[in-house]
């Protein structure tokens, strides 16, 4: 008999102008494996958002295309690639109501992004172009999904080194977008070598994560420190589905 119990997880695709969504598997496939019920989550009227968050017991905003700088305050600078306004609309108001709501969420790559940006933080449009370190290293991998590109190191008193159990590591990468302000609601917990924010957490809610690179890829091919992330989000979700039943 089916567990009746399973947390469900909204998952956002990406949205083209087309309205097609599109959806890796792997996001799905690394919740189910972690107990967890996938919802992908389609664009719904703003006055639907609420109720739909008030059914979900956790969400992922999942990578995709680049976030419109008119939501930051800046212009398009010209290596800007294609934006989707009402896709960025809607994300930015899901993400809004679940912090509201102090549900468990996880921004993955364009999700790390938008969670900063929504919370009042600004990016890179382009890193080649913008970034203002010393030295930058590659970001937008031309090598499979499963490659590991460059090292992330993580803060030992962050939330994510405490599910992942490691300092540093070697991670996949596919963004020419990045964290460039901070939001002052949130706080890094892990840099690349060249400075590159990685990952981010906030101690405002009870469980909020945004992490650069896509650990699912990692998860389902057996790393455990990958399985851990998705394991202790899924357990998170089940723990504010019980105390929401309550």
């Amino acid at each position: 008999m089916a567990n009746r119990n399973k947390p469900v997880i909204g998952i956002t695709a990406r949205v083209e102008k087309d309205q097609t969504y599109t959806l890796d598997p792997v996001y799905t496939q690394a919740i189910l494996r972690s107990g967890g019920l996938p919802l992908i989550v389609p664009i719904v009227d703003e006055e639907d958002i609420s109720l739909l968050c008030e059914r979900l017991d956790g969400l992922i905003v999942t990578g995709g295309g680049d976030i419109n700088p008119l939501l930051y305050g800046e212009e398009p600078h010209p290596s800007l690639g294609a934006v989707y306004p009402g896709s960025d609309k809607y994300e930015k108001e899901l993400i809004e109501e679940f912090l509201k709501l102090d549900k468990p969420f996880i921004g993955m790559c364009r999700g790390l992004q938008m969670l900063n940006v929504t919370l009042g933080g600004t990016n890179y449009q382009d890193l080649e172009a913008e970034y203002e370190g010393e030295k930058l290293y590659q970001h937008l991998q031309l090598a499979m999904r499963t490659h590991r590109t460059h090292s992330v190191e993580l803060e030992e008193d962050s939330l994510l080194y405490d599910i992942m159990g490691e300092k540093k590591f070697h991670v996949n990468s596919f963004h020419h977008q990045a964290v460039k302000k901070v939001s002052d609601k949130l706080k890094v917990s892990a840099r690349a070598a060249d400075g590159m924010v990685e990952a981010l957490e906030s101690d405002d809610y009870q469980f909020v994560l945004g992490i650069q690179w896509h650990p699912e890829e990692f998860a389902l091919q057996g790393d455990q420190a990958s399985i851990n992330i998705f394991d202790r989000f899924v357990a998170e979700c089940l723990k504010d589905k019980h105390q929401n039943q309550t």
